[in-house]
Order: structure tokens, then C-alpha cells, then sequence
């Protein structure tokens, strides 16, 4: 996994995925908040196709970023936090 960032007070950790058919690579992160003790985390998907793991990983900090600012339906964690 790439280096996570803190956006926010929330932990974003990008990790694509490359697609064994077709070589291209996935969005694929994790967000984490709160403290070690009672930290919490969520797992998010986003179908879309990168040529490679820098600019997949790039994107996944992008779309983090956007579900911590409640911009993608149904993908929000500002409620939790």
C-alpha cells in the first residue's frame, strides 16, 4: 500500500487494485478516524480505469478527499466523525 495522508482528522489510505484482465488499475480506498483505541474505518470502490499504480493512487487520494467533504451520494463519512 502507498502512503497514507491525513485530510481532514481522517486517514486516507489509497490502495488500488490492478484488473488481471486488462493490466489497468481500480480505485480502491480505505478511510479511517477517530483514535487507536476506538478507531473506525470504511472501505470504498470506485470503478474507472488507470494506466498506471501512480495515477490510480493519485485519484484514490482525490475521490477520499471527496467523500470526506460529502460530495459523492452515499459515500459520506462526515456523519461518523
Amino acid at each position: 500500500m502507498t502512503q497514507a495522508i491525513t485530510y481532514k482528522g481522517f486517514t486516507i489510505q489509497p490502495a488500488p487494485r490492478q484488473l488481471v484482465d486488462s493490466g489497468q488499475w481500480e480505485l480502491n480506498v480505505f478511510i479511517s478516524w477517530g483514535v487507536e483505541e476506538e478507531e473506525d474505518s470504511s472501505h470504498f470502490v470506485k470503478t474507472g480505469r488507470y494506466a498506471t499504480s501512480e495515477e490510480a493512487t493519485d485519484q484514490c487520494i482525490a475521490y477520499g478527499k471527496q467523500i470526506v467533504d460529502g460530495q459523492i451520494p452515499g459515500s459520506s463519512v462526515g456523519s461518523r466523525h
